[in-house]
């Protein structure tokens, strides 16, 4: 399976109106007018030659297990970041001077470039990552990949209004666009996926183990399409439209308000359940198969014997987990220790096999809650997708039974309870296997499903961040209304309007990353 864009550049766009719906254009074009503006203001007798823009994502199902190889089902949403830049075309320093458009949060910054060798220092300390370094990790990544002496200088002005912290990955869609900003100053067209593979790589730079979903859906989304999105045995994202059905699906994002930076939390939370995944792998492959498994997927693969994922070996994945595993009545997880006995490696070669790449701190390794959640929870993504894919005619019933299905509205009340269903499976998951949850975005959820939601969870990292429902588009007012009412007001009661508009908002699936050439270039 791939995707025919993977090896296409991603050429620059005359018009936003090839980017945002129509209901939007407006509102976006004074947003594009004002980042120019405010460019020209920043940086005297300076005008933007081009402005590079990546969206935020959803993910829809299929939570922490990409980076454990298996394939995920997000969407690219409308919030994006926008790096607006003009180049120093005869600057043989490599200057690189920084900017955001709400200039009290987000401080300046310059640098000059280091030699190809370092090409500019990134400082990660532990529970701290300046907006700043987010922007060395793109720009570092693509000149790393040139390979060049002689970068081009920029100056530039960032506009992201991705919530940062919410789970809607606000960090991958900043180092995306800078990624493609830089390539774009350097001129040089990369592809898709080049893009998207050097942002993966970048962002890790940052100390985020991360696992390439973010990047991905990112870079390859497409208008009114979710994303199939598979790493193994290479990267590949298939555009996968949602069911038709009447009334439409929506989707709905409401953050809990409880910030999730998975910089500063990574060592207790994503960076452990990283390091979680794969000593289950290691342990089940040489279970299993007495072979060292570097990831779940790997595990998969070794019983299908193929690069297949089939349901039939997640289930029988699951099942064993459940019937063999030491912890499944052990909850509390294994000590460091008590590792070294299950795993029959010594304290030190654990260390050095899964705990110095990126920071991790623990006193407990759980390792059958977290890969129980990932063979589960790949299953559901399987599911998923065969519902979307499934032809409306055949998907529950011979053509003659569905007119009379479709005309009652049976069908679709099917198939939305079957996406609603395993949403809602995919939350209880998070919050007991894989506790990455907390109890503001359990409350969300659940008045979520109170006020009409099918199907709801939470979405990215988890420990905070925002919760996805899906309704009905036309109940998305009434929806909206009934979580502000049992949510924000109680626990938020002095919440602007425009506040609310930012915290809770229905949303389509959108337009990946591009660039836009600027008026006058």
């Amino acid at each position: 399976m791939s995707n025919s864009t993977d090896f296409i550049p991603i050429l620059p766009l005359s018009s936003i109106s090839q980017i945002y719906p129509p209901p939007n254009i407006d509102a976006q074009n004074d947003r594009y007018r004002t980042l120019i503006e405010t460019f020209r203001s920043f940086y005297p007798n300076r005008s933007p030659k081009f402005i590079s823009r990546a969206p935020g994502r959803v993910n829809i199902i299929g939570e922490h297990i990409d980076y454990a190889g298996f394939g995920v089902l997000p969407m690219a949403i409308s919030r994006d970041v926008l790096v607006a830049v003009d180049v120093f075309e005869d600057d043989k320093d490599g200057r690189v001077l920084i900017a955001n458009v709400n200039q009290e949060k987000y401080k300046s910054h310059n640098w000059k470039f280091e030699g190809k060798d370092k090409i500019v220092e990134i400082v990660v300390e532990e529970g701290v990552c300046n907006w700043s370094n987010y922007f060395k990790c793109g720009y570092k990544g693509i000149l790393q990949h040139l390979d060049t002496d002689n970068p081009k200088g920029m100056c530039c002005l960032v506009d992201g209004v991705v919530p940062s912290g919410a789970g809607l990955s606000s960090s991958s869609a900043f180092v995306c666009s800078v990624a493609l900003a830089t390539s774009r100053a350097n001129n040089e067209n990369l592809t898709k996926k080049q893009i998207t593979e050097i942002s993966i790589e970048s962002e890790r730079l940052c100390g985020m183990n991360t696992g390439g979903m973010d990047q991905t859906a990112s870079i390859f989304s497409q208008n009114e399409h979710a994303l199939y999105i598979q790493f193994l045995p290479t990267l590949t994202a298939m555009p996968i439209k949602l069911p038709s059905i009447n009334p439409p699906i929506a989707f709905v994002i409401a953050n809990s308000l409880v910030t999730a930076d998975k910089v500063v939390t990574a060592p207790i939370h994503y960076n452990l359940r990283v390091v979680e995944t794969k000593l289950a792998a290691y342990d089940l492959g040489i279970t299993l198969f007495g072979k060292e498994c570097v990831n779940l997927r790997q595990v998969c693969d070794l019983h299908s014997q193929t690069n297949e994922v089939k349901a039939s070996n997640l289930e029988y994945l699951s099942e064993f987990l459940e019937k063999h595993h030491p912890e499944s009545n052990k909850r509390d997880g294994y000590s460091l220790d008590e590792l070294t006995k299950l795993l029959n490696l010594s304290e030190s070669e654990i260390q050095a096999m899964f705990l110095t790449k990126f920071p991790v701190r623990a006193e407990k390794f759980h390792l059958y809650k977290r890969s129980k959640h990932v063979f589960d929870e790949a299953l559901r993504v399987l599911r998923f997708y065969e519902v979307c894919l499934a032809n409306e005619k055949n998907g529950f019933c011979d053509q003659g039974a569905f007119e009379g299905l479709r005309e009652n509205g049976i069908h679709d009340q099917m198939t939305f309870e079957s996406l609603g269903r395993l949403m809602n499976q995919s939350h209880k998951s998070c919050k007991e296997l894989f506790d990455c949850s907390c109890e503001e975005l359990d409350k969300l959820v659940e008045i979520c499903l109170d006020g009409g939601a099918v199907g709801s969870r939470l979405t990215g990292a988890g420990w905070g961040g925002c919760t996805v429902s899906l309704i009905r588009e036309d109940q998305v007012e009434s929806f909206i209304q009934h979580v502000i009412a049992n949510y924000y007001k109680p626990l938020f009661p002095h919440l602007t309007k425009k506040q609310l508009d930012d915290a809770i908002f229905a949303t389509r699936p959108g337009c990946g990353a591009a660039i836009i050439v600027c008026p006058d270039n």
